[in-house]
């Protein structure tokens, strides 16, 4: 056990994450399963198209949640909590955000409302995108590097988002009480759950090629001297 009790008490700040991210699964399955009914008679139609959309978008945004966990997971590895806490209450945001996002993907079996979930994955990457040109003060290097290459992908997303939100809000939102475009509206719910899927799918990518990068350079490392 590490004897220093600063070190014990930062270490304990991680399990307050995971725990929250635990707790944010366990709610977002049971409201599912209230949605379909899974415990008292299942409502499930898979002739119902409100219904696979809302499974397509649940099991895309599944996926990224837990992509974002599993990077944050590795990545806290690398760069520890401190005591100044600005990382540690900018984790809180940022999962409290994800947390709203997985609340808002069940608005993709009931239109006209789906384009809050798309303003919100683009609100979650103009806060990571903000973060990262934050830190980029405080580093240099090969960290440099990766900061700014971060920025740029979380930018892109941002971007593409807040298009498709503007595309939802002006040819699903602001027609459907006159023509209910249902469609349109399955179509921009299936390309916000691919691009969701393929993005997280590349990042988790490049995490592994990093981690498998630092642990050759620590292997690589000369041994320590033995002490006399």
């Amino acid at each position: 056990m590490n004897p220093d009790p600063i070190a014990r008490y930062l270490q304990r700040l991680p399990t307050f994450i995971t725990f929250f991210f635990s707790i944010m699964l366990v709610t977002v399955f049971r409201e599912l399963s209230v949605m379909f009914h899974w415990t008292t008679g299942p409502t499930f139609d898979i002739r119902n198209l409100s219904h696979d959309l809302i499974v397509v978008g649940f099991l895309a945004t599944l996926f990224f949640v837990v992509s974002v966990w599993l990077a944050y997971s590795l990545l806290i590895e690398r760069f520890p909590y401190t005591l100044d806490y600005t990382t540690f209450f900018f984790d809180v945001v940022r999962f409290s955000v994800l947390f709203m996002i997985f609340d808002f993907v069940f608005l993709a079996g009931n239109p006209p409302y789906y384009g809050y979930y798309i303003v919100m994955l683009g609100v979650f990457h103009v806060l990571m995108a903000g973060w990262h040109t934050y830190r980029l003060r405080y580093i240099q290097g090969v960290e440099r590097v990766e900061r700014i290459a971060d920025i740029r992908g979380h930018m892109l997303r941002m971007g593409t988002y807040f298009v498709l939100a503007i595309i939802y809000y002006v040819f699903v939102a602001l027609r459907w009480q006159a023509s209910q475009p249902w469609g349109l509206h399955a179509a921009i719910v299936v390309i916000t759950s691919v691009l969701l899927v393929y993005w997280n799918v590349r990042r988790l990518g490049e995490l592994k090629v990093k981690a498998l990068q630092a642990q050759e350079a620590a292997k690589s490392q000369p041994a320590a001297a033995p002490a006399r």
